[in-house]
């Protein structure tokens, strides 16, 4: 949910000179699309946690189906949000910006989740995932710092001359501790089974090392997603029709989505409340 630089096509190309009026439709999703298809997928996931898991019959076989397949249909949305993440650290005009905004959600949005997901205050084993994304962008800025083949893009982030060795050996250590910090904070993890903010890194990783080879980046991402509980695998083919547009210019609308966040987290937390 980033905010980017011209270098995202947000025009619609006009077809040929004896046709002006007609206009060449962009095939694929957009980002705007996207952000759109993840917002959906996990308001499916707060709904579940927040207003049909308090209500179900834990010996209805139904109910519980139900409320299975509304929280891995939310999975979709990790690999999307893994994706929406990577282009947010490689095009944003502000980086640092960016990651205060990230942080600034989650600390405004923590106490909304934990209420309509855990129904309580403060709930340490179930924590907000947006905080695993800074984690996220902290990843994806240090191995692109260190990267010896950068792409040309928009990143401002910073930049530093290594050698091979000691460029694996820091991404390495920063990958583990990405890992460890994750696992010790709860970032994520979804009725006890699924880990978020472990899936998304990996996710991040993936896409991060390997944007530069299409294919390999999406069977290895599919792979890792159908370990994860198989849905998520097919988030990864959601990602795979982006077209590199933006889908919009206007800075409010990228602002939009984080708003939608906390007030949706708001809403399922007062029926949360109410139920």
């Amino acid at each position: 949910m980033a905010l980017y630089k011209r270098e995202w096509n947000t025009s619609i190309h006009q077809s040929a000179p004896e046709a002006p009026r007609r206009r060449k439709r962009q095939r694929g999703l957009s980002m705007f699309r996207l952000k759109i298809i993840a917002m959906v997928l996990l308001t499916l996931g707060t709904l579940n946690t927040a207003v049909v898991m308090p209500h179900i019959d834990m010996n209805n076989i139904g109910d519980l189906t139900l409320a299975i397949l509304l929280d891995a249909v939310s999975w979709v949305a990790i690999p999307i949000f893994a994706w929406i993440t990577v282009m947010g650290v490689h095009h944003s005009q502000h980086l640092w910006h960016y990651l205060g905004r990230v942080l600034l959600l989650a600390a405004l949005s923590e106490v909304p989740y934990d209420m309509a997901t855990s129904h309580v205050w403060f709930d340490s084993t179930s924590n907000n995932p947006v905080w695993a994304v800074a984690v996220c962008i902290v990843v994806i800025v240090v191995l692109r710092s260190l990267d010896t083949r950068p792409v040309h893009d928009a990143y401002t982030g910073p930049v530093y001359q290594v050698s091979y060795g000691q460029s694996i050996g820091i991404r390495i250590v920063v990958c583990a501790a990405a890992v460890l910090w994750l696992i010790l904070g709860h970032f994520g993890v979804r009725v006890g089974v699924m880990n978020e903010g472990l899936v998304l890194l990996a996710m991040v990783i993936i896409f991060e090392i390997l944007h530069r080879h299409e294919n390999t980046m999406m069977y290895s991402a599919a792979v890792v997603g159908a370990l994860a509980g198989l849905t998520p695998g097919l988030g990864v083919a959601v990602v795979h029709y982006h077209n590199d547009q933006l889908g919009y210019t206007k800075k409010a609308v990228g602002l939009g989505f984080y708003v939608y966040y906390v007030v949706h987290l708001v809403l399922f937390a007062v029926l949360a409340v109410l139920a």
